[in-house]
């Protein structure tokens, strides 16, 4: 048994038991072949493709996990990752939708991810000052934790895997046009189907544009393209192939704000309000292409072999502010930078199942082999004048940096990854697994680690699965960043650590999940010396925590739920020359966060839905010496959608609005929302619909056989009055 590090885990591992075997001695509900239908197309998406562990059931993964479907990003209109996760209050937004930020959009349990958090598809990309484009994508998993075992190194907030759109089975095609808040107009297509002898060739085409004004003043140019296409070369060999393209402009966007030397806030402004920079922008550039062969050896046994290729590109001009005072005076910084990544990754994996005796074993095991380049032009971060939240400045300023870019880091892992689960009889099985990484960034370091997982489940019945799990990551060292004195060293890799304990339900009407974590890393700390701060490695972070959510069916026409997050966060172990900050809660991280929705089809018209969302983020340390802190607040979201026929074609009308009070305030990502509205639409051509239904039970809203996922969306968005 894996031990239980810390007595709050022990807690809850009893009540985690008594709670999943009641509901395991309850008798099984009778249901229909319409019922049966319906868990199934929900069921379809309850699966995730966990790395180095190879295709589970959600409900079957010893980790936390929270899986975005389709359905939930076109019902909310999500158009950035923070939305997409909304309804997990275990993760906060960094960056609104319209902005570059700079590192990670998200952060889960505490912690940022990193740049190298994020995969499409299993292969990693860049997200940074950028995020993929959520309208080719199928599903968004979040493993939440460590992912050393699953993916190689990772920052240990979790790992971001998008799962684009595939090849349908029918003929497909839709179109979408919109209008989003400020100004901003989009429009796309969506064609798939299959082709050939005996429908040997398949093809998922989607194209996406939008461009306008954002609320706060700023301009956005954004086109997306992706192609994904199969052969089924015989009944057991099948090649696939993934390619996904991102441009996106922005310009004049708002600046970045920080606080510099305050122990209290000024006055929040309006999400909306203009105190952009003109000449200032923040343009990107991002490509994936791969392809694979899938074998499916025989019934227990398949095969993969895949490998991918994927590129960012950046040119930056943007504003950086430093609030000083509570008046809103602030210094006017721009940062001129600019660079490009490649990475190119290798994989092959079998995965099978096989006895041994009474003992039933599910393996996993592969190989891959990644390289990573990068180039980076010259910096510039300069002072360029002093402005005031609550008044407009004139200040401008146009790019003077050099544009002429040299070759920067290079690294090259290799591993070698092998796991295997072990079914004992009577609801009991083990897994094990290691990853053995040989990473190496030339001419910084070169380490050799063995990165394991342990977890030991069981199952009281087919629908609960209770779990406790152990898992590690190496996470590569960051580059100092320009306001410490050591800036541009490399810092060295650190190991995490994760206990984890937790139960999963998945019922014919109702769903749960319940962790608890206790995850140990290594600490990054300022250190201020006579020559000025520098950023140095000193103890550990710690974070101890239980989350908990729920989706009730409580009719076929209303589903209500909610999840709540707390979060004991503090630094620990460190030497006496950071001994201040011992004990403290770690910056950016809330100690209570929650969430409550619903959604309901109103019965006096046919089609007709609506939604609503809170939201509560609990207040959050700014600093590590634990001196300025941002409040509380609590967003709503609510949205309608309406979905019709017309001429024989399935047509849904969405209307939604953010921060529907227009609340004021400050966040992790500086500035908050204002309150965003728009109308929805979208209309299938081909084929057409049969007709219109209700829900079948056991689902959350229309489903794919009568609604297909593909619509034309027309937008109509207000301001705030």
């Amino acid at each position: 048994m894996l031990p239980i590090r810390s007595p709050r885990l022990a807690v809850l591992a009893v009540a985690l038991s008594a709670a999943c075997t009641a509901h395991a001695e309850a008798p099984a509900d009778a249901r229909s072949a319409t019922d049966l239908d319906a868990v199934k197309v929900i069921a379809e998406r309850t699966h995730t493709e966990a790395g180095a562990l190879g295709d589970r059931a959600l409900r079957d993964t010893p980790f936390a996990i929270t899986a975005v479907g389709r359905e939930q990003i076109e019902q909310r209109q999500v158009v950035s990752l923070g939305e997409a996760f909304l309804l997990d209050p275990s993760v906060t937004t960094q960056v609104s939708a319209y902005a570059s930020g700079w590192s990670s959009p998200i952060r889960n349990r505490g912690i940022d991810l990193n740049f190298d958090s994020y995969r499409v598809n299993g292969l990693q990309v860049s997200s940074w000052g950028t995020e993929w484009p959520l309208e080719v994508m199928e599903q968004v998993d979040l493993l939440k934790g460590p992912g050393g075992f699953l993916y190689g190194f990772g920052a240990p907030g979790g790992i971001v895997n998008y799962i684009t759109k595939k090849p349908t089975e029918v003929p497909t095609f839709s179109a979408q046009l919109g209008w989003r808040e400020q100004g901003i107009v989009s429009g796309g297509i969506d064609v798939g189907g299959r082709f050939g002898n005996e429908q040997m060739f398949g093809y998922r085409f989607n194209a996406f544009q939008e461009k306008g004004e954002t609320f706060n003043g700023g301009h956005v140019d954004r086109k997306v393209g992706a192609l994904s296409l199969d052969a089924r070369l015989s009944d057991a060999l099948t090649w696939t192939f993934d390619g996904v393209f991102q441009s996106r402009e922005l310009r004049e966007e708002s600046p970045q704000y920080y606080f510099r030397g305050l122990t209290s806030l000024p006055r929040p402004i309006a999400g909306d309000v203009d105190n952009s920079v003109p000449g200032t922008y923040y343009d990107t550039r991002s490509s994936l292409l791969s392809t694979a062969l899938d074998w499916q050896i025989n019934s227990d046994w398949k095969a993969s072999l895949s490998y991918g290729v994927t590129t960012s590109w950046n040119d930056v001009n943007k504003i950086f502010a430093y609030i000083d005072d509570l008046n809103g005076d602030y210094d006017v910084n721009v940062y001129e930078l600019g660079g490009k990544s490649e990475w190119k990754l290798a994989q092959a994996l079998v995965q099978g199942s096989f006895g041994t005796g009474p003992l039933r074993h599910q393996l996993v095991a592969g190989v891959s082999h990644q390289t990573g380049l990068g180039w980076d032009r010259p910096y510039e971060f300069s002072l360029i004048g002093r402005a005031n939240l609550y008044q407009r400045h004139d200040i401008r300023h146009d790019a003077v940096g050099s544009r002429v870019m040299s070759r920067g880091s290079e690294t090259v892992q290799k591993a070698v990854f092998v796991s295997d689960t072990v079914d004992l009889g009577h609801g009991w099985s083990v897994l094990a697994g290691w990853r053995y990484n040989d990473f190496e960034t030339k001419g910084a370091y070169h380490t050799y680690p063995v990165t394991p997982t342990y977890a030991v489940m069981f199952k009281p019945s087919e629908a609960v699965t209770l779990y406790a799990s152990y898992i590690e990551s190496l996470e590569a060292g960051g580059r100092v960043g320009n306001s410490y004195v050591n800036a541009g060293d490399v810092l060295d890799p650190t190991i995490s650590k994760q206990y984890e304990i937790g139960a999963k339900v998945e019922a014919d009407r109702w769903n749960a999940n319940v962790a608890a974590f206790r995850l140990e890393r290594g600490a990054n700390i300022d250190q201020l010396t006579d020559a000025g701060k520098r950023l140095v490695q000193d103890g550990i972070t710690l974070y101890e925590g239980i989350e908990a959510s729920a989706d009730l069916h409580l009719t076929d026409a209303l589903t209500v739920g909610g999840g709540v997050t707390w979060l004991d966060p503090t630094y620990d172990k460190l030497s006496p020359g950071s001994a201040a900050q011992e004990g403290n809660r770690t910056a950016g991280a809330a100690r209570w966060s929650g969430v409550l929705h619903a959604t309901y089809q109103l019965p006096w018209v046919e089609g007709l839905e609506t939604y609503a969302a809170v939201r509560y983020y609990g207040d959050v340390w700014y600093d590590a010496d634990n001196t300025l802190k941002l409040p509380d607040y609590t967003l709503v979201n609510a949205g309608i959608g309406y979905r019709l026929l017309a001429s024989g074609h399935p047509v849904t009308l969405r209307a939604s609005v953010e921060n529907l009070a227009n609340r004021r305030y400050w966040a992790n990502a500086g500035v908050g929302l204002p309150r965003p509205c728009a109308l929805r639409g979208r209309s299938q051509i081909y084929p057409p619909a049969n007709g219109l239904g209700r829900p079948r039970a056991g689902t959350t809203g229309y489903r794919a056989e009568n609604h297909p996922r593909m619509a034309w969306i027309y937008h109509f968005t207000r301001g705030p009055q």
